[in-house]
C-alpha cells in the first residue's frame, strides 16, 4: 500500500511548469570545479527533490544507455520487465531511502517535459513497444541493481609517506559503449538532516543515491566491492547494497567508534550477494589503525551478517599498517587463491611492501598501485579515487572513454575543506 501511494504522488505533465507553490530547492550545482559538484541538503525528501529537479534531463538517457542498452541487454538473458520485477520484488527499501527516491522522481516530473523524460530503446520491456516515459519503479531498480568489481587499499603509519591514512580505490564494472555512465560522473555533497546531520561526498551519477565511493567531512571513507559465488540465505527483504553502504557512512558521523557504528548500521540490512565494504579513517579516529574491511552478506555466520577484517587478520598476506580488498573474502570463507581477485590482492600487497621500504605510499605511489590492478578485461575501471587524510584531499579520476581505464585519465583534486564549505551555513 505504501509503495502504491508513493507511485500516485507523481503525475507527468506535457511541459515542465513549476508553479508559485513549488518548494524551495535544497540543492545547487557548482560549475567552478573541473568536474561538477552537486550540493544537496535538508530532509530526505528535500534532497531527493533537488537532485531530480536539477538533473531530470540526465537520468533518462543514463538509464537507457547504461542500464538498459548496456547492463541489461549485454549481461542478461531476460527482458527488462522480468528483471525489474524480480529485483524490485526482492528488495525492501528503508523508509527514508524510499522517500528520497520518490521525491527525486517528483522533482523530475516537475522540472522536465514528457519528451525529456521519455526513454526510447528496444531493450525496454516488450509491453512498452520501444518507448515510454521513465517511471518511479525504474529509479527503484537503478538504486537496487549494483553489482560491481573493484580493488582498494588503505595505508597508514609506516606504510604511508605522511604517516596518516591514504585510501585508494578502483571502481570496475562493465560500462555502456556510449559512455553515458562515464560522461555523467560528478561529485555529490550531502548534508542529511535525517541521517544525523552527516556530511559526505559521493563520486557517482545522477539518479543513484547510495555510496560506491564516499568520504565524509571528517575524513571517513567507504568503498564498495562485490563478492560473488555465494549461496544466499535470503531472497526477499534485501537492502540495496549501495543504500546499505550509505547508511554505514552516515552512521560514522561524530561516532566514538566508527567501526562499531558502521557495523551496527549494516547488520540489520539483509544482503543477497556478498560485499567487501572497505572503511578507512584518519588515524586519530581509529585507535592506531587506518582501516578495516566489512565482509558482509546474508549467509549464516557466528558473526551475523558482518565479519570485520582487521589489519593482520590475513597472516599469509599480512602487510604492516595496511589493509586491502578486492572481490573475495579472507575471513568469512576460505579465500580463493586461484583467480583474478587474489592476483590483484597479491599485487597490492607487493606494491605496499615495496613502497614501505622506500618511505611509504604517497599520492603518486597510490596511483601506481591503482595502475597495477586496473582492469583490462571484462569491463573497464570506471573511476578511481585517492583520499589523503594528511592533506585532506579527494582526487578523482574518471575514465575518458570505455576503452581507457580511470587511472590513465586526467584527475580532479578537491580540497575537502573547500568542498564541504560549499554547503549552506546551518
Amino acid at each position: 500500500m505504501l509503495l502504491a501511494a508513493l507511485f500516485a504522488c507523481a503525475e507527468p505533465t506535457d511541459t515542465a511548469a513549476p508553479g508559485a507553490d513549488e518548494p524551495e530547492l535544497h540543492g545547487r550545482v557548482d560549475h567552478t570545479w573541473d568536474r561538477d559538484v552537486l550540493y544537496l541538503w535538508g530532509t530526505r525528501e528535500e534532497i531527493g527533490y533537488a537532485e531530480g529537479s536539477l538533473y531530470c534531463d540526465k537520468v533518462g538517457p543514463l538509464f537507457r544507455d547504461y542500464l538498459l542498452d548496456g547492463l541489461v541487454a549485454e549481461h542478461s538473458d531476460y527482458d527488462y520487465g522480468v528483471i525489474r520485477a524480480v529485483v524490485t520484488s526482492g528488495v525492501e527499501y528503508d523508509e527514508g531511502d524510499l522517500r528520497e527516491i520518490t521525491a527525486m522522481y517528483q522533482g523530475m516530473v516537475d522540472h522536465c517535459s514528457v519528451e525529456q523524460l521519455t526513454v526510447e530503446t528496444p531493450n525496454l520491456e516488450p509491453a512498452a513497444d520501444g518507448k515510454r516515459m521513465i517511471e518511479l519503479e525504474d529509479l527503484l531498480f537503478a538504486n537496487a541493481v549494483a553489482d560491481y568489481g573493484c580493488s582498494s587499499f588503505t595505508v597508514w603509519g609506516a606504510a604511508s609517506a605522511t604517516g596518516d591514512t591514504i585510501h585508494g580505490r578502483n571502481f570496475d564494472w562493465a560500462t555502456d559503449d556510449k559512455g553515458a555512465f562515464l560522461e555523467n560522473h560528478l561529485v555529490k555533497v550531502y548534508r542529511s538532516e535525517e541521517e544525523g546531520g552527516a556530511e559526505w561526498a559521493s563520486v557517482f551519477v545522477p539518479g543513484m543515491s547510495g555510496c560506491i565511493s564516499c568520504v565524509t567531512e571528517e575524513g571517513v571513507a567507504l568503498t564498495m566491492h562485490n563478492v560473488g559465488g555465494l549461496d544466499p540465505q535470503y531472497h526477499t527483504g534485501i537492502s540495496p547494497r549501495m543504500l546499505a553502504a550509505r547508511a554505514a557512512v552516515a552512521a560514522t558521523w561524530k561516532a566514538d567508534d566508527v567501526v562499531v557504528a558502521a557495523e551496527e548500521a549494516l547488520e540489520p540490512r539483509r544482503q543477497l550477494e556478498g560485499n567487501n565494504l572497505h572503511l578507512s579513517f584518519p588515524m586519530a579516529r581509529g585507535n592506531g589503525i587506518g582501516g578495516v574491511v566489512f565482509e558482509y552478506d546474508g549467509g549464516e555466520s557466528p558473526d551475523g551478517q558482518v565479519t570485520v577484517r582487521y589489519p593482520g587478520d590475513d597472516p599469509d598476506l599480512a602487510v604492516p599498517d595496511a589493509i586491502v580488498a578486492t572481490n573475495h573474502y579472507m575471513l568469512r570463507q576460505t579465500p580463493d587463491t586461484s583467480g583474478d581477485s587474489f592476483d590483484r590482492v597479491s599485487k597490492l600487497h607487493a606494491g605496499v611492501l615495496a613502497d614501505a621500504d622506500g618511505g611509504g605510499v604517497d599520492d603518486l605511489g597510490g596511483l601506481d598501485l591503482l595502475h597495477s590492478v586496473e582492469r583490462d578485461h571484462d569491463g573497464v575501471t570506471v573511476h578511481s579515487v585517492l583520499i589523503d587524510s594528511a592533506n585532506r584531499s579527494l582526487q578523482v579520476f574518471v575514465a575518458d572513454d570505455p576503452a581507457t581505464a580511470a587511472p590513465d585519465s586526467a584527475s580532479v583534486t578537491y580540497d575537502l575543506d573547500q568542498l564541504f564549505a560549499g554547503l549552506p551555513e546551518e
